[in-house]
């Protein structure tokens, strides 16, 4: 909105009060979910009956064992349908709990797993507490609405009850001029008073909900860290088959259209040394020694990025080509059965190569180490050397992205770099 003057005015906002009156829509919602309450009492309650009658009957033979178990997955799914009524009628979303392993193959195990999950616990203490509960917010809910209602009507019947008047605690209506004051007293009470009874009533019941039927905050951030765990392997082993794909296109296509190149070169040498061209033999053959030049460094990027031997022979022959390839003699130890995933395989590669390239190109080191051990589920990483160590993550180098790398797939880095050596890079990580 425009003014004379051409200048800009904020648009006015409606501001919602504090107070919604009957006609709300939430306020129905609540209403609907407190006069299901009841309903779904009764329904836990009959489940729970069962449940109790099943574990009674399990010193009889374990014949109650299949009831216990139908009256388990009946809880969870009774539990499932609370949370979305509640969820349908204006409340919180509550997440699940994990189920319990149930199967019927095993129903010895299945039962112990309903007794000790915590989750089918907290369901059964909801539906118990549910029980009074329902009866204390179905009775207010009621009273909130019935009793004004019933008071603005009173001018229509107070001279018709027994003893022609009403009593009110220390209020005695006798004429009609007394009941048109209570009735609006009561219409006004009812207006602003029985909307937020009602919906304190539903705070209870949601408050209710909240504590049992979701999952605790313990159990919660669990399972948001294994969801977070998994999602960051996924997004990792995205990247390393990316990182394959891009190896695969520079060894099939780019390295090889270059080597094509090279050899067309070469044929064109020999054709101008036979002609005495050789000024132009010259140009040719610097073009040719640039594109040989250029397959060298596409091979040791490729190379770089995830060799084809790493994925065909696993880390011990991929790492004897780096040992190999190093300027300074390395030793090199691989006890990694069985093979970790390849993610893992691939990170363990790149810092080894990465540290061999720094030990060769800063430590001034005579002699090499590469240790690689599998325990269980933990593949660990030593590699080492005699140079003059004062190596720092900490100072730009190539060691943070290392670490960056390693903390990927949930490992540690750990760098030992005294002044004079020995240096030592540890990695510690877990075998996906």
């Amino acid at each position: 909105m425009t003014t004379a003057s051409g200048t800009a005015r904020p648009a006015r906002r409606s501001r919602r009060g504090p107070y919604r009156g009957p006609a709300a829509p939430d306020l129905w919602r609540a209403g609907a979910h407190l006069a299901t309450d009841g309903l779904a009492a009764l329904a836990g309650l009959a489940v729970l009956l069962t449940l109790l009658v099943g574990i009674c009957l399990l010193p009889v033979a374990l014949t109650g064992l299949p009831v216990v178990l139908l009256a388990g997955r009946a809880l969870h799914l009774l539990a499932a349908a609370e949370r979305a009524r509640h969820a349908a009628t204006g409340g919180p979303d509550l997440p699940a709990p994990p189920l319990p392993a149930l199967s019927a193959s095993a129903p010895l195990r299945s039962a112990r797993a309903l007794a000790t999950d915590r989750g089918t616990r907290r369901q059964a203490g909801y539906f118990l507490a549910l029980l009074p509960l329902s009866v204390l917010t179905n009775g207010g809910a009621v009273l909130a609405w019935a009793v004004p209602l019933t008071l603005t009507a009173l001018p229509a019947y107070w001279s018709r009850l027994p003893d022609g008047h009403a009593v009110l605690g220390p209020l005695t209506v006798d004429s009609t001029g007394t009941a048109l004051l209570v009735a609006l007293a009561a219409a006004l009470g009812g207006y602003f008073l029985a909307p937020p009874a009602v919906r304190s009533l539903r705070a209870l019941d949601t408050a209710l909900a909240r504590t049992l039927l979701a999952p605790p905050r313990d159990q919660q951030l669990t399972r948001r860290v294994e969801e977070l765990t998994e999602s960051r392997a996924q997004l990792v082993r995205a990247v390393e088959e990316e990182r394959r794909r891009i190896e695969r296109d520079l060894h099939d296509g780019a390295q090889q259209r270059l080597v094509a190149l090279s050899m067309t070169l070469g044929r064109a040498v020999s054709r101008l040394r036979r002609s005495g061209d050789d000024d132009t033999r010259q140009i040719v053959e610097q073009a040719r020694a640039d594109a040989r030049a250029a397959i060298a460094e596409l091979r040791d990027l490729a190379r770089g990025l995830h060799p084809p031997v790493l994925t065909d022979r696993g880390l011990e022959a991929a790492l004897s080509a780096v040992a190999a390839r190093s300027p300074v003699p390395v030793r090199l130890d691989v006890r990694a059965e069985p093979r970790p995933s390849a993610a893992v395989e691939s990170v363990a590669y790149f810092v080894v190569s990465e540290a061999l390239t720094n030990v060769a190109k800063h430590a001034r080191a005579r002699n090499a180490w590469v240790e690689i051990r599998r325990t269980g589920d933990r593949l660990t990483v030593t590699i080492g050397d005699d140079g003059r160590g004062g190596a720092d993550p900490a100072g730009g180098s190539g060691l943070s992205g290392l670490a960056g790398r390693v903390a990927a797939v949930d490992g540690r880095l750990r760098v030992t770099s005294p002044a004079g050596g020995p240096t030592l890079i540890e990695v510690d990580v877990q075998c996906g």
